[in-house]
């Protein structure tokens, strides 16, 4: 029988191949738009959100529509790199906040705890001086 317990993947683990940051999606356009938030969201090129796909930025029209909202893809605009985050860091390649849900609830979550000071996952909190 396979393993069913949760792995990395459920929070969107993303290696650290480019910042992960709206300005370097393909789907965020170059005046502060995003095709997947549509025409009535202001998106800058500073924001991150777990709908991130790496590639040129578009110079197309924007949709009226939004395929999901602000809330739903996760939109954020801080640094949401691991060495910025509450349980990672710069000098630290272990997520912590994995490492405790691996402890703690060995019956529901297998996962890898390694990460990299740039990755990224969705999980990501600011350090508590950041998030005032």
């Amino acid at each position: 029988m396979p393993d069913e317990r949760l792995k990395r993947d459920a929070f969107i683990y993303l290696h650290p191949n480019g910042d992960k940051q709206c300005g370097t999606c393909r789907d965020w356009v170059v005046d502060g738009y995003c095709h997947i938030h549509g025409s009535s969201v202001k998106v800058p090129a500073t924001a991150s959100c777990g709908l991130y796909v790496h590639g040129e930025p578009s110079t197309g029209a924007v949709p009226n529509w939004a395929a999901v909202t602000p809330e739903e893809s996760g939109l954020v605009d801080r640094p949401v790199r691991c060495e910025n985050c509450y349980w990672g860091g710069p000098e630290e390649y272990e997520c912590e906040l994995f490492h405790q849900l691996n402890r703690y609830m060995p019956e529901i979550f297998a996962l890898d705890t390694a990460i990299e000071p740039k990755g990224c996952c969705n999980a990501q909190q600011p350090r508590e001086a950041e998030a005032d």
